[in-house]
C-alpha cells in the first residue's frame, strides 16, 4: 500500500514512536504528577520535558513551559481557545479555509447567542488577503482565526501580515497549526501570534489523541472544562496556574510519550530536510498530474510549491473523487483521501462542491520511486482503463 493521506495522520511513524510509548506501558504507566513516588515524578518529568521542547518549537513569546496546554487534538485546543478566551458580545474573525474545528464551535457558540463572527474570503488558490481580514474586524473584534495552511490546497497564509494587523488593533491572533507544525517554520514571535493550535498526530508524527495550544503572554483562556488536577485538591475552585486551570483530569501520557518521541526523531533529522522532501514529492506529482489530460491540481500552479505543504488536491475529469478513491484502494493499493475535507467554504471558493476532491499528502516516508505509480493509476483511471 503506498499512503499519501498524511494530512489525515501521519502514516508510518517512526519506529521510536511506537517503542517509546510500549516501553512507558511496561514500565512507567503511572498517573503523571499525581504522587510522589519516583514513577509519577519521572512521568510527569517527561511531560514537562515536551512542554519546553515544543515551546521552543513554536518560539513562544512567552517563554514558560506552563503556556504549554496539552489537549485530545487540535480540535479540543480550537474549542477551548474560542471558548476560553471570547465572552457573550464578541465578535470572531475567520476565513474560508478553515476547517470544521474551526467552524463548527464559532456556529455553536453564535447559536448559543454566545458570540458573533465573520468568514473572510479566499482566492482559488485558497489564499486569504489579509485586508480582507482587516475590513471584517469590528469594536468588539476579539479574535482572528486563520488557518496556517489548507488542508485542500496545501497553501500557506501570510501568518506575519495578520499578526501585524491585530496586533495594531489589540486583537489576538490564533493560528490553527494543524497542517504546518512539524514541517513549517513557525515562530510566534516573530510573526506576532498570540495562540498556536496543533496537532500531534500530523506533522509532528505522534499518536492520535494529542494536541494541544501554546499560549503567548497575552493569551490567557478560560477553562471550558473543570477537575482534577493533583494540586490544591481542598479547593473547590479550579487551580488558576497554568497548565492546571486547562488541563483537568489525567493527561494522555502513554500518547504524549509517543508525541516526544517523534518530536524528537524530527529533531534529529537535517534542518528543513523532512519538509523540503516532502514539498518536492508534492511539487513533482503535480506536475506530472498537469499532464494527464483532464486533470486539474486544484488550487496549484506550476512553480509554486514553496507556497505550499505537501498537500496536492485533484480533480479528474467528470469522475466523482469518491469513485476514484475507491478505484485507487481497489486497484492501485494507494490510500488517498476523498471528499470535502471536512473544510466545506474552501471547496464552495474553489467550484468544488459537494463532491470535492482527491486530496494526496506526502509525509516523510513517502519517496520518489513511487511516484510513476501514481501517476499510472491516476491516468487508467481518468481514461477508464
Amino acid at each position: 500500500m503506498i499512503y499519501c493521506d498524511n494530512a489525515a495522520t501521519s502514516f508510518p511513524k517512526p519506529p521510536s514512536v511506537a517503542r517509546a510509548m510500549a516501553d512507558h506501558l511496561e514500565n512507567e504507566a503511572v498517573n503523571p504528577g499525581r504522587s510522589s513516588f519516583d514513577l509519577a515524578i519521572q512521568a510527569a518529568a517527561r511531560i514537562d520535558a515536551l512542554r519546553v521542547e515544543l515551546g521552543r518549537l513554536f518560539g513562544n513569546p512567552a517563554d514558560d513551559p506552563n503556556r504549554t496546554i496539552f489537549t485530545s487534538g487540535a480540535t479540543a485546543a480550537l474549542n477551548l481557545t474560542v471558548g476560553g478566551l471570547c465572552a457573550p458580545g464578541d465578535h470572531v474573525v475567520a476565513e474560508a479555509t478553515a476547517h470544521n474545528s474551526v467552524l463548527r464551535p464559532l456556529h455553536e457558540l453564535r447559536r448559543r447567542d454566545r458570540l458573533d463572527f465573520a468568514i473572510a474570503p479566499c482566492d482559488g488558490s485558497g489564499r486569504v488577503d489579509p485586508q480582507d481580514i482587516a475590513r471584517l474586524i469590528t469594536p468588539t473584534t476579539r479574535l482572528v482565526v486563520l488557518n496556517h495552511a489548507s488542508n485542500v490546497t496545501g497553501t500557506l497564509q501570510d501568518v506575519a501580515a495578520v499578526g501585524r494587523l491585530c496586533r495594531e488593533r489589540e486583537i489576538l491572533l490564533v493560528l490553527d497549526c494543524a497542517q504546518t507544525a512539524g514541517t513549517v517554520d513557525i515562530d510566534m514571535a516573530r510573526d506576532l501570534v498570540d495562540v498556536a493550535a496543533f496537532t500531534g498526530h500530523k506533522g509532528l508524527l505522534g499518536p492520535t489523541g494529542t494536541g494541544g495550544l501554546v499560549l503567548g503572554p497575552r493569551a490567557e483562556p478560560e477553562g471550558t472544562v473543570w477537575g482534577g488536577t493533583g494540586v490544591r485538591s481542598e479547593e473547590l475552585e479550579q487551580p488558576r496556574a497554568l497548565p492546571y486551570r486547562l488541563e483537568a483530569g489525567t493527561l494522555n501520557a502513554v500518547g504524549l510519550v509517543g508525541l516526544a518521541a517523534g518530536v524528537a526523531w524530527l529533531a534529529e533529522q537535517e534542518p528543513g530536510a523532512v519538509a523540503a522532501s516532502e514539498r518536492e514529492l508534492a511539487e513533482n506529482f503535480a506536475a506530472g498530474c498537469r499532464e494527464i489530460p483532464g486533470v486539474r491540481t486544484t488550487g496549484r500552479t506550476a512553480g509554486d510549491g514553496e507556497e505550499h505543504v505537501a498537500v496536492v488536491s485533484l480533480e479528474c475529469g467528470d469522475i466523482p473523487a469518491e469513485k476514484v478513491g475507491v478505484l485507487l484502494d481497489v486497484q492501485w493499493e494507494i490510500a488517498a483521501r476523498t471528499g470535502l475535507h471536512c473544510a466545506p467554504l474552501i471547496h464552495t471558493a474553489l467550484g468544488t462542491s459537494p463532491g470535492g476532491t482527491v486530496r494526496f499528502s506526502f509525509g516523510p516516508f513517502n519517496t520518489k520511486d513511487q511516484l510513476p505509480r501514481l501517476h499510472q493509476a491516476i491516468t487508467a483511471i481518468v481514461r477508464g482503463s
